[in-house]
């Protein structure tokens, strides 16, 4: 049996995290599953707390906007563009995604009689390549 330390095994985790994290693909992955996750904490807050579950999805797309854009423009994508114009660009393929979501929920709940965060999971799942294409060609494109 080979003699391995725990000092070479924490090293080689470390190299493959640092592998992993330089993957843009995996910090959007690492990012949006969070800002997801959050997301729909905040619309299940907003469900128990007997909000319509239309109006709880616009509060918790508001209060998600902002915190995920420093993370999506810094983190996932390094933007070093102006922060203006990433914001506007974030925007127009969040708005995108989250039309696309308001659309899909209402059908999916009133129609197939989904609960409201099953419905958002879904919309979650279908949005996200598309969002990651947006943002990755247009939001945070790099200038040549």
């Amino acid at each position: 049996m080979a003699n391995v330390s725990v000092n070479d095994s924490g090293s080689a985790i470390a190299n493959l995290v640092k592998r992993l994290l330089a993957r843009q693909e995996i910090r959007y992955l690492l990012v949006a599953g969070l800002t997801s996750l959050f997301y729909l904490l905040l619309v299940g807050a907003g469900l128990l707390l007997n909000v319509h579950y239309f109006i709880a999805i616009l509060i918790a797309q508001a209060i998600t906007i902002l915190c995920a854009f420093p993370f999506y423009r810094a983190f996932v994508f390094q933007s070093t563009s102006g922060l203006r114009g990433d914001f506007i660009r974030f925007l127009s393929v969040w708005l995108s995604g989250m039309v696309a979501g308001l659309v899909l929920t209402p059908l999916l709940v009133e129609i197939l009689r989904w609960h409201p965060l099953l419905s958002q999971v879904v919309a979650i799942g279908l949005v996200s390549i598309a969002s990651f294409l947006g943002h990755r060609f247009f939001s945070f494109r790099k200038k040549e």
